[in-house]
C-alpha cells in the first residue's frame, strides 16, 4: 500500500493577475509568487502556477504556460496545475511523473489540440530535483552569484544554446525562439529530471515561464533575486521584466507575453551583501 501523503493546495493560480507579488510561508522556508497577463492582451493570462505541501519538509513548486497558437492555451495550463494538487487516490499517487502523464492523457482526451509547458521542482528537506517539459524553466542559485541549476528550454533554440551553436543573445533574438518541441499535451512528451542537488540555507530557487526567461539576460535574473528579502528580490524581478516589456530598448530582450514565477527560499533570511 502507498503511503505517499496527498498534496495540499496552499497557492493555486490561473488566469490571474497580481498587482505585486505576494508572500507564502512555509514550514520549510518562504516562497514569494506573481503572474500577470501582459497588458492589452483581451484573452487573459494563460499561465498558470500552484504551490503544493506533501510533508512539513516537502513542497512542489509549479509554473505552466499555455503554448500561445493552439486552442486552449489557458485551459491546459490550469488542468495541469490542478492535477498536479488532486488529492491521492489508488491509481494516482504522489509522484510527479505519474501527475503529468495523467495530466497529458486528460489533454489530450479532454482538450485535444491544447498543450502547455510545465516546471516543477520538488523540494524535499535540502535537496532539489526538477522535472520539466518545454520553455518554462528553473533556476537555482547561490548568494555568491554561482549557479547550481538552469534547465534547458525543449526548442531548436534552446538545445543549439545548450550546445554552444548560438550565445545567449543570439537565442534570446532568435526568430525561432517561440517554437517547442516537448510540451504537455503532446503524445511523445518526455519529462525531463534533474537532481536531486543539495540545497544551502542561502540558496535562492525560481521557477517561471517563458514570460521572463524571453526578456532578461541570465545575469539580470541572478543580480535581481541573489540579495534581499524574498519579496524585495520578487519586486525587483517583476518590475524589471514589466518595463523591459512595456519600454524597449535596444540591444536588450522585450517580447511582450504572460509573466510568472515562484521564488523560493529554504529559510526566510534577509539576504545582504
Amino acid at each position: 500500500m502507498n503511503s505517499s501523503p496527498s498534496p495540499r493546495s496552499l497557492v493555486l493560480l490561473a488566469d490571474a493577475n497580481l498587482e505585486s507579488p505576494q508572500s507564502v510561508a512555509l514550514s520549510c522556508g518562504q516562497a514569494v509568487v506573481f503572474t500577470r497577463p501582459h497588458a492589452g492582451r483581451p484573452h487573459g493570462n494563460e499561465d498558470a502556477l500552484g504551490i503544493f505541501q506533501l510533508e512539513p519538509d516537502r513542497v512542489w513548486l509549479a509554473v505552466a504556460d499555455g503554448v500561445g497558437g493552439l486552442p486552449r492555451g489557458r485551459e491546459a495550463a490550469a488542468r495541469v496545475i490542478e492535477i498536479l494538487g488532486e488529492p491521492r487516490s489508488q491509481d494516482n499517487d504522489a509522484v510527479i511523473e505519474t501527475r503529468i502523464q495523467r495530466a497529458n492523457q486528460a489533454l489530450l482526451e479532454q482538450l485535444p489540440g491544447s498543450a502547455t509547458t510545465i516546471s516543477i521542482v520538488e523540494i524535499s528537506q535540502d535537496s532539489l530535483t526538477s522535472y520539466h517539459a518545454g520553455d518554462s524553466a528553473a533556476l537555482v542559485v547561490g548568494q555568491r552569484t554561482r549557479i547550481k541549476l538552469k534547465t534547458q528550454c525543449h526548442s531548436p533554440v534552446g538545445i543549439a544554446e545548450a550546445n554552444g551553436i548560438l550565445d545567449e543573445k543570439q537565442a534570446l533574438f532568435h526568430p525561432r525562439r517561440h517554437l517547442l518541441n516537448n510540451m504537455v499535451g503532446d503524445p511523445a512528451l518526455w519529462l525531463e529530471k534533474t537532481g536531486p542537488l543539495e540545497l544551502a540555507p542561502r540558496d535562492t530557487v525560481l521557477v517561471a515561464s517563458d514570460g521572463l526567461w524571453d526578456n532578461l539576460f541570465v545575469s539580470e535574473v541572478i543580480e535581481a533575486i541573489r540579495v534581499g528579502s524574498l519579496l524585495q528580490a520578487a519586486q525587483l524581478l517583476a518590475d524589471t521584466v514589466m518595463t523591459r516589456m512595456s519600454t524597449p530598448v535596444a540591444g536588450v530582450p522585450s517580447k511582450p507575453d504572460d509573466v510568472s514565477f515562484i521564488l523560493y527560499r529554504p529559510h526566510q533570511l534577509d539576504l545582504s551583501d
